[in-house]
């Protein structure tokens, strides 16, 4: 009985390394802002290759007065962070459709939390989100802050 209860204990000290699961979180786009001139913020590139899952959460902020200033999200992927094409995502609100881009912020005085997360199955070791303005503004003070992080997990 006592070597039956060393055993287990052997075999559970062994298990909790392929048990846990590491995560990270992070900023990809720290608080900027985006006007209608069609500037985009572009994250640095996110090494992905050692993770299952991975998730942004893009938080936007409309200072708009008067035009019409939108928030155009993007995301890239990369088999070598040189060369990027575009890829397809799956978001909270349409989880079940592939999204090729997300428009945020449409309207005056509109904000927006969005959630969207890529399909690992890609097996891509490089990503990136692009964050573009869009619009007619007419004031100095119609921009849209942007803020854009991500959560991976192995």
């Amino acid at each position: 009985m006592k070597k039956l209860f060393i055993a287990l204990l052997i075999v559970v000290f062994c298990a909790i390394p392929v048990l846990a699961k590491d995560a990270f979180n992070g900023t990809v786009i720290e608080s900027t802002k985006i006007t209608d001139d069609a500037v985009p913020a572009t994250s640095s590139a996110i090494d992905i290759s050692q993770y299952d899952k991975i998730a942004f959460f893009v938080t936007a902020d409309e200072t708009d007065s008067g035009g019409n200033v939108t928030v155009v999200i993007t995301i890239q992927i990369s088999y070598d962070n040189s060369v990027w094409f575009a890829a397809h995502f799956y978001d909270y609100t349409n989880p079940a459709t592939l999204q090729t881009s997300e428009t945020l912020c449409a309207g005056v005085n509109t904000d927006a939390d969005y959630y969207c997360w890529f399909n690992r199955h890609l097996n891509v070791p490089y990503i990136r989100v692009i964050a573009t303005g869009a619009g007619t503004a007419t004031g100095g003070d119609d921009e849209v802050t942007v803020i854009v992080n991500y959560s991976a997990q192995k």
